[in-house]
């Protein structure tokens, strides 16, 4: 149950509903969570039920990652979600989404390493991505076009969301960097 209050919370302060009430809140001016982001904070809150042994919480995150049709990115070493359906105490049955759906990468972080990987984007199709950390770990994010500039950066916990339409279809480099002391471990969602 506390992840599920983790999840929601979470996903209020993405819409940027964090410390206002809701009357007093322009509905125009907030946007409902994009479908990347709700599926870095499901990856997190799922992580984080994994942890506490919350086999409820598990199952109602791994049945959020597979309503929204999630897979892991080519390439992605570490994929946790096949342990998670294991470990997962179910309510419904999983239900199983579209083929093609955003797409995700887990892995860890030395405090103070950054990595990066290449990924294909379409052009004239919008783009997303979005970043989390279980248990408020810190890491950042960063999109570098083929000619080295900057299309975007986020943190994670603190806007670490990037959306673009690309002009041309084309490689784009996606830099994840830990701004902590410690190890992290993070997920990243592309879709």
């Amino acid at each position: 149950m506390r992840i599920a209050v983790m999840v929601a919370a979470g996903l209020m302060v993405l819409a940027g509903c964090a410390g206002r009430a809701r009357a007093e809140m322009d509905p125009a001016a907030v946007a409902a969570p994009t479908r990347a982001e709700q599926l870095a904070l499901a990856l997190a809150a799922a992580a984080s039920a994994e942890a506490a042994g919350d086999r409820q919480a598990l199952g109602q995150a791994v049945a959020l990652i597979d309503r929204l049709g999630a897979h892991p990115l080519a390439g992605a070493a570490d994929d946790p979600l096949g342990a998670w359906r294991s470990n997962a105490a179910f309510t419904d049955p999983p239900l199983r989404g579209r083929t093609l759906g955003p797409g995700y990468r887990s892995g860890r972080i030395a405090a103070g390493s950054k990595e990066s990987f290449a990924q294909l984007f379409l052009s004239g199709t919008g783009a997303q991505i979005a970043v989390s950390a279980p248990n408020g770990g810190r890491v950042a994010m960063r999109v570098i076009d083929p000619q080295a500039r900057t299309i975007c950066q986020g943190e994670a916990n603190h806007g670490g969301t990037c959306r673009w339409v690309p002009l041309f279809t084309q490689r784009y480099t996606i830099e994840v960097a830990n701004l902590s002391n410690e190890d992290v471990r993070y997920f990243l969602v592309v879709d």
